[in-house]
């Protein structure tokens, strides 16, 4: 009986540390935007995917605030390129070139991308966090993100309001890795037919 009576209080106070090491959504978001924003600059591969069925994976450097460079290896060829100011997305299959003015400034990244949205983690431990981000007038109603022990980002799927989802992740990430500042400036083929800010089209 003693012993039954240990075990269980050992149950109880370790269920009640855990209670209190239980981390809130909005606690989570400040740590994974202060880790994110926290970064200079970084190296990797980027793979995302979309319910449509289709694939992509490039390797990227990344160099805050708002820059990134995405060389793509699936579909072969096709870039994407911002300084903050500007977006370039040439694809050489058909040597057009979208570029989207970013009105004067960064994008903000992932990390202003998730603002204005209910978070809740639903999952917790060494392995890292889970957060779910809940929106009723966003055009992503519901975003999770998966996170590792320190608060970076591995994995994000979005999901929208019409039921469609994208979903990407990142790999073999390197913050020490040399990265040139004038790789995001990018230098537009002279060939190229040049679509101005196509993501306003409607």
């Amino acid at each position: 009986m003693k012993t039954l009576k240990t075990s269980i209080l050992t149950a109880i106070m370790l269920f009640a540390a855990g209670s209190s090491w239980a981390i809130t959504g909005d606690e989570a978001m400040a740590n994974f935007r202060d880790r994110m924003n926290g970064i200079s600059k970084m190296t990797g591969i980027i793979s995302w995917s979309n319910s449509t069925g289709a694939t992509y994976t490039g390797s990227f450097k990344y160099m805050n605030p708002g820059k990134i460079y995405i060389k793509f290896s699936s579909p072969s060829g096709q870039t994407i390129v911002s300084n903050g100011k500007n977006l370039w997305i040439y694809s050489p299959g058909n040597n057009i070139c979208g570029v989207q003015d970013l009105a004067g400034g960064g994008s903000g990244g992932i990390t202003a991308f998730t603002s204005g949205y209910l978070a809740i983690v639903t999952a917790q431990g060494p392995g890292g966090y889970t957060i779910k981000l809940k929106s009723s007038d966003k055009t992503y109603n519901e975003i999770l993100l998966m996170l590792d022990s320190t608060f970076f980002l591995k994995r994000a799927i979005f999901k929208s309001k019409e039921g469609g989802s994208t979903s990407f992740s990142l790999s073999n990430v390197s913050t020490t890795a040399p990265v040139m500042a004038n790789i995001f400036n990018f230098d537009v083929p002279s060939s190229a037919q040049v679509v101005k800010n196509p993501l306003n089209i409607k």
